[in-house]
């Protein structure tokens, strides 16, 4: 790679952060989430910051807190069991000699509950789209990719 090559790109990576950035610090800047939408977790908060940033009405808004009352009990129940069968996991694996079938199925368990949480979360976001317009659509999953792609950097280091 020539030096030509590494600056272009670094300039494109510093460019990427910093747009990133100022979407967060708009999303920042927002009052906090609608009445009744909970605190939830990173996927709620990124969903919240997201929306901060589309500019919704207050119809919208209503909707909006509408479909995350209907999906709380069952995105809480489902992270409890998420919670216990990790701490189950974390048990059987940490035992003096680990069942290698039982940490397997436990590890399958947890992997279950995961992939249900994302299919969850994906369902929630879909009903959440439908309820902006196109434009509105389009700055949401551009805001969380920007977060997807800060996460991936910092995971890896960068």
């Amino acid at each position: 790679m020539n030096e030509t090559t590494k600056r272009r790109g670094i300039g494109l990576l510093a460019l990427a952060v910093a747009g990133a950035l100022a979407v967060a610090l708009a999303a920042a800047a927002q009052p906090g989430p609608p009445a009744g939408a909970g605190r939830g977790g990173p996927f709620l908060r990124a969903l919240r910051g997201g929306l901060a940033t589309v500019g919704v009405t207050d119809e919208q808004k209503a909707k909006i807190v509408a479909i995350l009352e209907a999906k709380k009990d069952a995105g809480q129940a489902l992270a409890a069991k998420t919670r216990t069968d990790a701490k189950a996991l974390r048990d059987l694996a940490n035992v003096a000699t680990p069942d290698p079938t039982e940490v397997g199925n436990a590890f399958l368990t947890l992997k279950g509950d995961r992939d249900a949480a994302k299919a969850m979360a994906e369902g929630v976001l879909a009903d959440v789209k439908a309820v902006l317009t196109p434009e509105q659509a389009a700055k949401l999953d551009a805001y969380l990719a920007a977060l997807k792609h800060l996460r991936k950097g910092a995971m890896a280091g960068g």
